[in-house]
């Protein structure tokens, strides 16, 4: 039997992953490694493994792969998918990267609207969108597109895509929600019923009553009460229940509010029925509906932004029926004064709508020390509205040094960017923001690349009052550099009118644009030691490192002798993986060999 050549083994490998047969494909790939470096077999073995789920194997390959085939999209695209899959914030910039390589890989692009959809930056996946369209007028890209414009406001705009020439798609739920959007209630009503009669879908129902309900407002009771007799759809329910509330219709919206309860007695859902109740006068069942809601809501799990809901309204209630201080008394008797960061901020908030700000700023600042960020956001504004700048910067200076997740950051930077005042209030505070958000430039998503740009805004202002042109054309060419597409309360026009009034201003020309920043990375060539102690390194991890250092190379066996453990693999990733966050490599995969994996030492 003739042996099979190097290129039709390549080609089984390659066909065993097309089966699906990744394990297979795996196993193949390394036995042809141990002989040849082919990339195409090297970027193939990481894809198994992705394939596999073996996500952190594949992300030291995938990172591996980045570094010395850096022009590579498919290798950044499933970068990214693998640091996607870990829920790392790294896999958008990776994403980024493969779609700057080759703006016509579709699934790069497909993958990278997605993952920005999810992050709900429907403005940062338009262009892309718009892009994939383009390219192959899918009818699910159109889609995808259609509901991104829409939830963008540019409804009219999804609505002529479908209209335009040529276009020839057929009817979609993200169309009728285009007309909704665009206020064509008739149009969408009409396409909706189309759909309903076709798919039978209950959301698409739900579409249909809806837009009925703006186009026919005499009718869409009856629809309404119509589809209900066949199908009980509790979201529907509350569209009907939310309907007749605004006709003023309590009496019948307490009866369907109370058939949607029986269903789903989530308390949302509840809270209506107390509201409705209110309004019927009803005050002795409305008091004891939201008294007992209140109770069962913060004895059991209950999400933080429905309590608030229920506190709230409840305040609102009690205000109307009772004076001041009985209102005082019921109120606390009913929410506790433990570290519940809501009860406290809504307690805090009704001695505020009292007019006792001593005392409101008490309950704030107990619900700061209870929770650093959610209570922190809410005490910082307080101090804000009473003009106290000094400890407004303070606290939200705090809250900036500690908040690390991404989605944290974007909280504190829009509750900084939208503070008014003269550009100068919170120097410092500024100042700091802009550092944290540039620190995760390439993570960021298009509100918080707004808040950045705005926050260079506001420094661009205080360095013209100081008369600091330089820095205030510095900070402007940075603001239009990170401002997104599609900005909302920021444009390139506020940054030109400063830049203008800052060359009217200068005695002389002063150039501002400069060689590009270095990025503040661990240099690789500094001793091992020094390089242990910034990337925190366990004791394990600094024993391979030095090992390494010293060796040039080891074998997976060699490093379970000298760790005494098997678990050599997972501390090498692990390892690979915090050298790669600051930026440097230090240790590559040489491939397989008799003695398991090989590991070589590539730091300077």
């Amino acid at each position: 039997m003739i042996p099979a050549t190097a290129d039709n083994q390549n080609k089984d490998a390659f066909r065993l992953f097309n089966e699906g047969r990744y394990q297979e494909s795996l196993a193949l790939c390394y036995r042809l490694l141990e002989t040849t470096r082919d990339p195409a077999l090297e970027v193939l073995a990481a894809t198994n493994l992705f394939s596999l789920g073996k996500t952190e194997d594949a992300e030291v390959y995938f990172r591996d792969l980045a570094r010395k085939m850096p022009e590579s999209s498919h290798v950044h695209s499933y970068l990214a998918k693998v640091l996607e899959q870990r829920g790392d914030d790294g896999a958008i910039a990776e994403y980024a990267a493969a779609v700057r390589l080759d703006p016509d890989n579709q699934d790069a692009l497909r993958s990278y609207a997605a993952s920005l959809i999810a992050r709900k930056d429907d403005r940062g996946a338009l262009p892309v969108l718009k892009r994939l369209y383009a390219l192959g007028k899918r009818p699910d890209d159109c889609r995808h597109l259609t509901a991104a414009l829409t939830r963008t406001g540019r409804a009219e705009e999804a609505c002529a895509l479908y209209q335009s020439p040529g276009a020839g798609l057929t009817k979609s739920r993200e169309y009728v929600g285009a007309l909704c959007a665009a206020a064509r209630y008739r149009d969408a009503a009409d396409e909706a019923q189309v759909l309903c009669d076709e798919t039978n879908d209950p959301a698409i129902h739900r579409l249909y009553l809806a837009a009925l309900a703006r186009a026919d407002a005499a009718g869409a009771p009856g629809a309404y009460a119509s589809f209900l007799k066949e199908k009980s759809d509790p979201l529907i329910y509350l569209d009907y229940t939310l309907l007749l509330q605004e006709r003023g219709e309590y009496l019948r919206a307490l009866a369907t509010v109370k058939k949607l309860i029986a269903i789903d007695g989530r308390p949302e859902y509840r809270l209506i029925a107390c509201e409705l109740s209110a309004a019927l006068g009803d005050h002795a069942n409305a008091l004891l509906a939201y008294e007992n809601l209140i109770r069962e809501a913060l004895d059991a799990p209950c999400p933080p932004e429905t309590l608030r809901q229920i506190l709230r309204s409840y305040r609102g209630y009690i205000r109307t029926q009772f004076p001041p201080g009985e209102a005082r008394a019921r109120f606390l008797a009913l929410v506790p004064s433990d570290t519940n960061v809501v009860s406290l901020i809504e307690t805090a908030q009704m001695y505020r709508e009292q007019g006792d700000t001593g005392e409101a700023r008490s309950w704030y600042y107990r619900a700061y020390r209870a929770d650093y960020l959610n209570g922190g956001l809410p005490y910082a504004e307080f101090l804000a509205s009473q003009e106290d700048d000094r400890e407004c910067e303070k606290v939200l200076l705090y809250i900036l040094a500690n908040v690390r997740k991404l989605t944290d950051l974007s909280r504190v930077a829009v509750a900084v960017t939208k503070k008014d005042g003269s550009p100068d209030r919170m120097r410092r505070l500024t100042g700091e923001l802009i550092r944290r958000l540039e620190e995760r430039r390439e993570m960021l998503g298009s509100a918080e690349r707004e808040c950045l740009a705005a926050a260079y805004l506001n420094a661009a202002a205080d360095a013209l009052s100081r008369e600091d042109y330089a820095a205030c054309m510095r900070n402007c060419l940075c603001g239009i550099d990170v401002l997104p597409a599609y900005s909302r309360d920021c444009s390139p026009d506020d940054f030109l009118v400063l830049i203008h009034r800052t060359k009217e201003q200068m005695l002389t020309d002063c150039p501002v644009v400069n060689a590009p920043r270095t990025e503040n990375k661990v240099d690789s060539r500094r001793p091992v030691q020094a390089l242990c102690d910034v990337m925190a390194l366990s004791e394990p991890e600094q024993k391979i490192l030095t090992f390494l250092a010293t060796h040039g190379r080891a074998s997976e066996t060699d490093l379970r002798r000298l760790l005494g453990s098997r678990r050599v693999a997972g501390i090498v990733n692990l390892l690979i993986r915090k050298a790669a966050a600051q930026g440097i490599m230090l240790i590559e995969k040489k491939g397989m060999s008799a003695e398991g994996e090989v590991y070589e030492y590539c730091g300077t």
